[in-house]
């Protein structure tokens, strides 16, 4: 009698297959899948957590799960295809995740390793699920993979250019929709001048932060809502004109606010009417893409057919490359932490005993701004007829304070916001002070009474040598090799005006500088 044939099964899924917790496979499959994902969404944190900008990038990360998850179970029946290249391409990227990983932590304020980190852990997830079910299978979960790039700090170059340029567009628009309400206003830079007060840069273009967090919103929706190509930039014009136009509105309420009550309780306005103008925003949003895009597309007919399991070995060797890097980075820069050569600290010998000194406090929302941990400033004259102003801020150590703070507001950032456009920038000067040798950049900016000349230096606690602040992001490997990372910054800068010309006021500034600044351990 012949022999019966075993019932057919069909195919598992090995990431989502009904197997014992204890398959080595599974779990280190699931490793080599999750375990660079949680190095970059620990990179990504320190900027949702600090800075406002990016805040909303907490959002990222269950949006686009959800994402995942929708478009994983639409592929439930295609068919399954080679993926030719992808073990090459897999360990490629898994290899080169290590060295980014390495210099990133010496180089927080350099945004080319943190960039770059999350591109490769990206291609290393799109390689790996080409491996496994094929470039077919692969390209279909393009949107959820790359959705992460939302949430990701730009570089500082293109990201001061967006702000600022949104900045000075809605500012002008500002001012032009308050003289058609019959409200004199003049734009001063990024600022709306008014005659009871100016909305600065943190009333008035803080709310430029919505735009990244529409167009997260709106590219959400597109992939959620499947919708076709056109109607997904649809939507992100949308958001884009929708942060602009409401921005203009916000302006009008904190102005009409500044001219009845002047500055009294304008920070709770300021808050309220953000937040209210964001949720208003996305209301809209979620209403047309309902409109426009139907219900969210799920067939929820479960996971795809199996996928090929990775070999263990191959699992194995990604995750214990992936551990080896995390491990072996914090061992290695915990044991040069101990050999940082001693802090060498900045100290300003304030000229109190002037007769024209005076000691300026810093607000507290510009140090939520800076995201600076302290900060001191002074003005004084001299018998020339000349006027300075001295500010020290400090970017203390540690996650908080970590350099990647300082660079985001120097001098030829934040004075054309100001309304002082940029002049020329003169050559970089190496200068010696009590205990050491400082950098300091110069800028010089118009202003109707006359130029005004910046000297600007940045020092990082613990370095052994002086060097260019916007050079040293060419020298982050030897940083990375000498073991340094979350040092401590410090920024000195002289605003000089009473000169007309360069030369004059760096004579006078180079005459200054050893008096007023001291390198100390």
């Amino acid at each position: 009698m012949p022999a019966e044939n075993p019932p057919t099964q069909p195919p598992r899924d090995v990431l989502t297959q009904d197997l014992s917790v204890f398959s080595i496979n599974r779990i280190l499959t699931w490793a080599a899948v999750l375990l660079p994902w949680g190095m970059l969404i620990s990179y990504l944190q320190v900027f949702w957590t600090y800075s406002p900008q990016y805040q909303y990038g907490w959002l990222v990360v269950p949006l686009g799960l959800r994402l995942y998850f929708l478009r994983w179970n639409s592929l439930a029946h295609r068919q399954r295809t080679n993926g030719i290249g992808a073990s090459g391409a897999t360990v490629l990227f898994a290899s080169l995740i290590a060295p980014l990983w390495f210099i990133r932590q010496a180089t927080t304020h350099w945004s080319v390793p943190g960039y770059g980190l999350t591109v490769l852990v990206v291609a290393y997830s799109f390689a790996l699920l080409a491996l496994m079910g094929g470039w077919k299978l692969s390209r279909q979960m393009i949107v959820p993979i790359f959705f992460i790039f939302v949430a990701v700090k730009l570089p500082l170059t293109p990201e001061q250019w967006m702000i600022q340029s949104l900045s000075r567009f809605v500012a002008g628009a500002s001012v032009e929709v308050l003289h058609l309400f019959g409200i004199p206003a003049l734009k001063s830079g990024n600022l709306v001048v008014l005659s009871r007060g100016i909305i600065g840069i943190s009333e008035a273009c803080s709310g430029i932060n919505s735009l990244q967090s529409l167009f997260m919103v709106a590219v959400f929706l597109g992939e959620e809502r499947r919708m076709r190509m056109w109607l997904r930039f649809f939507m992100v014009g949308l958001g884009v004109f929708l942060s602009l136009a409401f921005n203009i509105v916000r302006i009008l309420i904190l102005s009409l606010v500044c001219l009845r009550n002047g500055m009294t309780n304008f920070e709770q306005w300021h808050d309220n009417a953000g937040w209210s103008i964001l949720l208003v925003s996305l209301g809209i949003m979620i209403w047309v893409a309902n409109e426009i895009g139907g219900k969210v597309k799920s067939d929820g007919s479960g996971p795809p057919p199996a996928l090929r399991k990775i070999p263990t070995w191959m699992a194995a060797s990604l995750t214990a490359g992936f551990l080896l890097t995390v491990v072996g980075t914090e061992a290695w820069y915990r044991i040069h932490d101990a050999k940082t050569p001693e802090a060498r600290h900045v100290e300003i010998r304030w000229p109190k005993a002037k007769p024209t000194y005076t000691s300026i406090e810093i607000p507290n929302r510009v140090r939520d701004i800076t995201l600076c941990t302290d900060g001191q400033s002074g003005r004084w004259s001299e018998g020339d007829g000349s006027e300075w102003t001295l500010s020290l801020l400090k970017f203390g150590g540690g996650v908080k304070g970590t350099s990647q703070w300082a660079p985001m507001h120097t001098p030829d950032i934040c004075f054309p916001s100001a309304g002082m456009p940029l002049k020329a920038t003169h050559p970089v000067t190496r200068l010696s002070v009590p205990g050491g040798q400082m950098v300091f950049n110069c800028w010089e900016f118009r202003t109707p009474r006359g130029p005004v000349f910046v000297f600007y230096c940045r020092h990082s606690e613990g370095s052994s040598e002086a060097a260019d602040a916007f050079l040293q992001d060419m020298f982050g490997i030897n940083r990375a090799l000498q073991g340094q990372r979350n040092l401590g910054q410090q920024t000195v800068e002289f605003a000089v005006t009473g000169y007309g010309d360069y030369e004059k006021a760096f004579k006078a500034f180079k005459e200054q500088v050893p008096w007023c600044v001291v390198l100390s351990k």
